[in-house]
């Protein structure tokens, strides 16, 4: 899989005491068969820092040369987008359009780049060439990757700003960077720190996973994170990071309870597979099957702390991606009962003034109950509903 490294030095010898992989994926590896996860494994941080990188990034663009106006474009399943971009000045009448957004003031942009189908390597690095175009209609299949990561980029960004007032990732305007187009059948997406980074699958597990709105919201989430409590990517801190990423990607897009139910391929499908994860009810999807052996035998997502994956650190770093529902379902069990509205409003204050980076499954109880009781008052629904949940859900104090 894709490394970024946290490494932990001792002061005094010298030696690597530990060692974990940071970046956050949608999923734990997405069935990568050994081929794949060997194309897809890069040394990190050497290669992150060092990639000869000669593409714009947004720091790099001069705006005087660009002016901003409307286009549109086709996602991945066909659906009509209106979108920001802007146009080279210079280029009138022929045309330069680029999948940028640069219309809200106090506001970075949104910035959309094309990684060609390839992944990053000492020639060509994320976030790769700006989405360009000839006209301001970006209407081809092979545009559509694209289209979607920077539609739903919109929609993710209006939600955080109108329902929490918060200003992108870090609330100070910071842009919002995408990659789609990512590697060769790539079965993921991710948060490397710095941007979003989507691959169009192989066709048979994940259509291109820019589609799903719930997967833009997940990505972006893990920015989120990382500018508030900073959870560590590992073990029930890892576990609660990805919850939280799952639960405000059912809060954006409220078709349902399930993460992933746009980016499902032909061979899931005809499997019964019609989604990644549920929050509403976890065990029907079954988890990696080498994973199954670190359960209680059922080999499905667990809903309760009795099917808690007792899993090392070197798989799934230690289970973030299998135990983070235990979480997602408390949080169905809240807004199930009080709304999506409250829930989401107990969870992102339970994010950015309760969590910390070590925050583990009874912390993350207490920051939710706690923040429950700040918003809506002792003895409401809402504090009750959330006391139940982590009750139903066996975490308790």
């Amino acid at each position: 899989m894709i490394q970024e490294l946290f490494v932990f030095i001792d002061v005094a010898s010298g030696d690597v005491v530990d060692a974990y992989n940071t970046i956050g994926h949608l999923a734990e590896d997405a069935g990568l068969d050994e081929e794949q996860v060997d194309i897809v494994a890069q040394p990190s941080p050497t290669l992150l820092e060092t990639a000869v990188n000669a593409q714009a990034l947004p720091e790099d663009i001069d705006r005087s040369d660009f002016g901003p106006m409307h286009g549109s474009g086709f996602g991945v399943h066909g659906d009509y987008r209106v979108l920001n971009l802007v146009y080279k000045i210079s280029d009138i009448p022929q045309g330069t359009f680029k999948l940028f957004d640069w219309t809200r003031p106090d506001f970075e942009g949104i910035y959309t780049y094309d990684m060609k189908n390839q992944f990053q390597s000492s020639s060509f690095s994320l976030p790769g060439d700006p989405f360009t175009n000839n006209t301001a209609g970006f209407n081809s299949t092979y545009d559509a990757p694209g289209v979607d990561a920077h539609y739903n980029s919109t929609k993710v960004y209006e939600y955080f700003l109108e329902e929490h007032d918060r200003n992108s990732l870090d609330d100070e305007g910071t842009a919002l960077i995408s990659s789609a187009n990512y590697g060769d059948n790539f079965n993921n997406a991710f948060w490397n720190g710095r941007q979003m980074a989507y691959g169009n699958g192989d066709g048979q597990q994940f259509i291109p996973l820019s589609a799903g709105l719930d997967v833009a919201a997940h990505e972006i989430s893990h920015g989120v994170i990382t500018n508030t409590a900073g959870l560590l990517y590992r073990f029930e801190s890892g576990a609660v990071n990805e919850s939280i990423a799952d639960i405000f990607g059912v809060l954006v897009d409220t078709s349902s309870w399930d993460i992933g139910d746009n980016i499902i391929g032909e061979a899931w499908l005809n499997e019964g597979r019609t989604a990644l994860r549920s929050l509403e009810e976890p065990g029907k999807f079954p988890v990696n099957a080498n994973y199954v052996e670190y359960g209680d035998g059922s080999g499905v997502f667990p809903a309760h702390m009795d099917e808690f994956y007792d899993m090392p650190l070197n798989v799934d770093n230690g289970g973030v991606h299998v135990n983070s529902s235990i979480i997602n379902h408390a949080a169905y069990l809240i807004g199930d009962e009080v709304g999506r509205e409250a829930l989401g409003n107990i969870v992102y204050r339970a994010l950015t003034v309760y969590l910390t980076p070590i925050s583990n499954f009874s912390d993350t109880r207490f920051a939710f109950i706690q923040s429950a009781i700040d918003i809506y008052g002792e003895g409401s629904d809402e504090v009750d509903a959330t006391v139940d949940a982590f009750d139903g859900v066996g975490i308790y104090e």
